[in-house]
């Protein structure tokens, strides 16, 4: 994908609230090709995660995939697109990751490789945010990370059924 190309990303979790347990993230990745429109999308999973991490998991996951261009994340998920936006990473950047308490910032490693991503990728003016409760691909996703989960639950019993036979 070339600089003057612009990327929709839609990401999708099944995680939702302040809970930490195994959770799914998926995204697609929308864009123009000569031949036309295109998508490409992905589903991941991590256990005992939260719900901003899977957000997290997801928009690095999908800046990975890209060359420098414009991108827009589309996402419900007002925490992780404010942060972004109001310039608290490159606060917590320059304070080593400390927040003012002394603290240090959570899901530190994560926020550390999304800006990584973001300078790779062209700088803060190149990615933007835009929030959406519901897109045309949320059916999809969920659907999508549904199946990934099916797979590996049945994937688990047969290597249980294999233990339990020996």
């Amino acid at each position: 994908m070339q600089e003057d190309k612009e990327v929709k990303i839609f990401i999708g979790t099944t995680l939702a609230g302040p809970c930490v347990k195994d959770g799914w993230y998926s995204a697609m990745l929308e864009y123009q090709t000569k031949k036309g429109p295109a998508t490409v999308w992905f589903v991941g999973m991590e256990e005992k995660t939260t719900y901003y991490r899977s957000v997290l998991l997801a928009a690095i996951k999908a800046l990975g995939r890209l060359k420098p261009c414009r991108a827009v994340i589309c996402t419900g998920c007002r925490y992780i697109a404010g942060i972004y936006e109001q310039g608290t990473l490159e606060g917590w950047s320059r304070a080593e990751w400390k927040r003012p308490t002394g603290e240090t910032v959570k899901n530190k490693d994560l926020w550390q490789q999304f800006l990584d991503e973001v300078s790779r990728l062209g700088g803060k003016e190149k990615i933007t945010f835009q929030f959406s409760k519901h897109h045309d691909y949320q059916d999809f996703l969920l659907e999508k990370m549904q199946e990934k989960r099916k797979e590996q639950e049945n994937s688990r019993e047969k290597k249980d059924e294999k233990c339990q036979k020996r």
